[in-house]
């Protein structure tokens, strides 16, 4: 995925002749005109590296550094302060401020991208320093080539089975406003928050109220609900949004487990380029798995490459006429990670009770598996 940078500048021609050469380097440019806007999208695009001018109105580049830094869902990001103020004064007060780098105007392109390569370099170092535990959470993406395989089933469950397993913070998120099940299965009155969060600006959601929105299981898994209202599917399209809560979800919790649902929305493209990992849910079912391997070569598409994709197969009926695992595993071309036999009769007390399947009955084959595939979500995540 390419580096996120926003620049800062109320020079109009300066963010329009940067932006150009930084997008042509092959980074992903956003702009700000003024220190209070730069301020909001820091906080809801989390930005890899933030290019700041110091003399603007409103607010100059000192003050928008210094309130960055003391928030914390912006206080790591690194900033270069690109400026026309040379006095070595104007660089200590930066530095004081905490910018990252220094540069003054009027600089040679390769000169900036020089820096803008150097503080990225320096801030993935320091990332991979502190370990999983204080950086970004492991997104995992679950999505399916088509409706009604078990997507928000292996979502739900393998949050649920990461939390037993690890003790770490885990969540839930459910990305599929107007056919949302979670609460339905789970017995929750409320699934309204993922709605609220899809209407806002984009700009305008913050880490503290996605973090609101959340409900919690009695066991420790945090879950954002979607609604199970028809009408909401219209939400479906607010990609910003959703990019802008996955951002925030990446910060609060070690595991965040995606229901992104069935095919290749502009949502799901979107996300399963950001998400460390994808869960692809198949059946063995001749059709299905052709519609899979399109989804498959989608993805490739897309640059996400096969290892990030890992298949889990799902046998809801004990049928002879189904494929084997092996066959759909050579159709497929790609390895199944995981393969869930039918369990009916447990999945039918499971929502009786509205607990998760996993819960049910916790030595059943279908625990084993969950458990088997969140070991191996949490060998790749170290």
């Amino acid at each position: 995925m390419a580096e996120r940078i926003l620049l800062v500048d109320d020079d109009i021609d300066t963010l329009r002749l940067v932006g150009l050469m930084l997008q042509r380097q092959g980074f992903e440019v956003q702009v700000a005109s003024n220190g209070p806007q730069a301020l909001t999208m820091a906080k809801a695009e989390s930005p890899d590296l933030i290019v700041l001018d110091v003399m603007m109105p409103e607010m100059d580049g000192y003050e928008v550094a210094r309130n960055l830094r003391a928030d914390p869902t912006t206080g790591e990001i690194p900033i270069i302060m690109f400026t026309a103020k040379a006095e070595v004064d104007d660089k200590v007060a930066g530095f004081e401020a905490g910018v990252d780098d220094y540069l003054t105007k009027p600089t040679q392109p390769r000169e900036l991208i020089a820096h803008i390569r150097a503080v990225l370099a320096r801030a993935s170092k320091r990332t991979a320093s502190l370990g999983p535990a204080d950086g970004r959470g492991h997104l995992v993406a679950v999505i399916a080539a088509r409706g009604g395989l078990g997507v928000t089933s292996v979502a739900l469950n393998l949050g649920i089975t990461l939390r037993e397993q690890t003790k770490k913070e885990v969540i839930v998120a459910e990305y599929r406003p107007g056919q949302g099940t979670i609460a339905l299965e789970l017995g929750y009155q409320n699934s309204e928050s993922l709605n609220h969060l899809l209407k806002r600006k984009a700009h305008e959601i913050s880490t503290s109220e996605v973090e609101g929105a959340l409900t919690s299981h009695p066991l420790g898994t945090r879950m954002l609900l979607a609604s199970y209202q028809p009408s909401d599917s219209q939400l479906a399209a607010a990609v910003a949004n959703f990019e802008a809560i996955t951002r925030h979800l990446a910060h609060l919790a070690r595991y965040v487990i995606i229901d992104l649902g069935s095919s290749l929305t502009p949502v799901a493209g979107k996300l399963c380029k950001f998400c460390d990992e994808i869960i692809l849910v198949i059946e063995p079912v001749p059709q299905t798995v052709i519609h899979t391997k399109a989804l498959v070569n989608d993805l490739f598409n897309l640059g996400i490459g096969e290892g990030k994709i890992t298949p889990v197969l799902v046998n809801r009926v004990r049928s002879g006429v189904q494929l084997s695992w092996s066959q759909v595993q050579d159709q497929l071309g790609l390895n199944i990670a995981v393969i869930f036999t039918p369990a009916p009769e447990l999945a039918f007390q499971a929502a009786t009770k509205n607990v998760p399947i996993v819960l049910q009955q916790k030595d059943s084959l279908t625990t084993q598996q969950y458990t088997q595939l969140a070991e191996k979500i949490t060998q790749r995540s170290k």
